[in-house]
């Protein structure tokens, strides 16, 4: 893409994030019937990516979700040192564009970081400096521009997706000891800069790792919720599940995994689990 046509990709996709029927705040609040297909991390996997839009067929599939998360930063950066996985993000962005429904993508830790400016490592390489280098070498002079609809784009994104069948999906949860003193507000009240950066329950909810058995009861009553689904925590096989009601997603990989399940039906935590499927049996 030209730097005006990814502009336009990210600008086209933070209008759809705001304008999303089902958005209500910063949550999308998703209603039967329907089905819905819940990923892990991506990270400019971009094979997988496209594997997952296949799947969902969208177009044929007008009550069918596909909920992403955290496609940005890659797991290994190129031999400049380089990462242009936000090619992928604004391919995610035009696929908001055309869906604009059923697409719903969901803020994450790295994502916050790229906002920011604050540097996370992931794979042992500084990642916001290498997208940062591989804008300036793609874009030139009009990298700052691009950089600046990128963080609009990610801006905008909504920080979970609840279903009236109980289901909660975000990146991460916020741990125990964060719980507190968390603030609900941050579901209503529209994110600012000044969020990305120093508010403690955002970044809780976002960062968080480590949850315990009685966080996952007191998070159940708080949002009213049965099970949570999220990335955030590496999956060597692609996926997870603690004390019963907390699976872990990832598919920024081979082993990937991804969870499609249906809107009206009441799941017990082992039929949501035996839900999960590889993406490698996706052609």
């Amino acid at each position: 893409m030209t730097s005006k046509e990814i502009i336009a990709a990210f600008e086209q996709g933070a209008k759809s994030n705001r304008q999303d029927r089902w958005r209500a705040g910063n949550v999308i609040r998703l209603e039967g019937p329907g089905e819905v297909v819940m990923t892990g991390d991506l990270h400019g996997h971009e094979r997988n990516f496209y594997k997952l839009v296949r799947f969902s067929n969208l177009m044929a599939n007008p009550n069918r979700h596909l909920i992403i998360h955290e496609l940005i930063h890659c797991s290994k950066t190129d031999q400049t040192g380089q990462c242009h996985s936000y090619n992928l993000v604004a391919q995610a962005a035009l696929l908001k564009a055309d869906f604009p429904d059923q697409v719903h993508y969901l803020l994450g830790n790295h994502a916050m970081a790229q906002i920011t400016n604050d540097e996370v490592i992931k794979s042992g390489q500084p990642m916001v400096r290498a997208l940062n280098a591989g804008l300036e070498a793609s874009f030139g002079s009009n990298a700052p521009l691009v950089s600046q609809a990128l963080n609009d784009f990610l801006l905008s994104l909504p920080i979970a997706a609840v279903t009236d069948n109980h289901i909660w999906m975000s990146h991460s949860l916020p741990s125990l000891k964060n719980l507190e003193k968390f603030d609900n507000n941050i579901f209503d009240d529209e994110l600012t800069m000044n969020d990305m950066r120093s508010n403690d329950s955002l970044r809780a909810l976002i960062w968080d790792r480590l949850h315990n058995e009685e966080c996952l009861d007191r998070l159940s009553e708080m949002w009213d919720s049965n099970m949570f689904i999220v990335g955030h925590q590496p999956q060597g096989q692609g996926h997870s599940r603690s004390y019963g009601r907390l699976i872990i997603l990832a598919c920024d990989h081979n082993h990937g995994c991804f969870l499609p399940f249906e809107l009206k039906r009441k799941y017990k935590s082992d039929e949501l689990f035996q839900c999960i499927k590889p993406l490698a049996g996706v052609e």
